[in-house]
């Protein structure tokens, strides 16, 4: 993998190794906790992010595949893009959003096979990223709901950043709040 790859890539395990250790500690019965104010349990939040990485995953592979056709070879390097969505404030709660469909979560997972999704969705992550390292993924953009067009580095940064959000959300509804 390139340097940029590996250094998004990095700070998404990051995020993901804090996400894992948090909710391997929980017992089996917060899965099914909601916050004061409703919304999603604590295992409908890590089913929302198993099913955004997929998504993510899916949108990496197949853009890599488009580059490829379009001849965009391998990234030759440049600038670090772990600070090129920190403008969005994405790890901060402000607004409550509602998530699309395609990541809606489904309710009733239980705490085994939510930490199993989440390792086999971050393995394929992984793999889709390693098979696109000839193409440069900075060249590759799609549409984001609410961040606007962002290329697929950002896609991958972002799946850290929305983590971090939630590990939030979760960290608030386990306090009670």
């Amino acid at each position: 993998m390139n340097a940029r790859l590996l250094e998004v890539l990095s700070e998404t395990e990051g995020a993901r190794a804090r996400l894992l250790a948090f909710a391997a500690a929980l017992p089996e019965s917060a899965f099914s906790a909601r916050g004061e104010t409703g919304g999603w349990s604590v295992g409908e939040v890590l089913h929302h992010l198993c099913r955004m990485e997929e998504l993510v995953t899916s949108l990496v592979s197949r853009q890599a595949a488009r580059g490829r056709e379009k001849g965009i070879g391998p990234d030759r390097g440049g600038d670090s893009l772990l600070h090129s969505l920190d403008s969005f404030s994405i790890e901060t709660v402000s607004d409550r959003l509602t998530a699309p469909e395609s990541v809606a979560p489904q309710p009733g997972l239980g705490k085994e096979e939510l930490l199993a999704m989440l390792r086999d969705s971050r393995a394929r992550l992984r793999k889709a990223l390693e098979d696109s390292s000839d193409v440069d993924l900075s060249r590759l953009q799609l549409p984001h709901p609410v961040l606007g067009r962002i290329d697929m580095y950002q896609w991958v940064l972002f799946i850290g950043k929305h983590e971090v959000r939630h590990l939030g959300q979760i960290e608030r509804i386990m306090a009670g709040t």
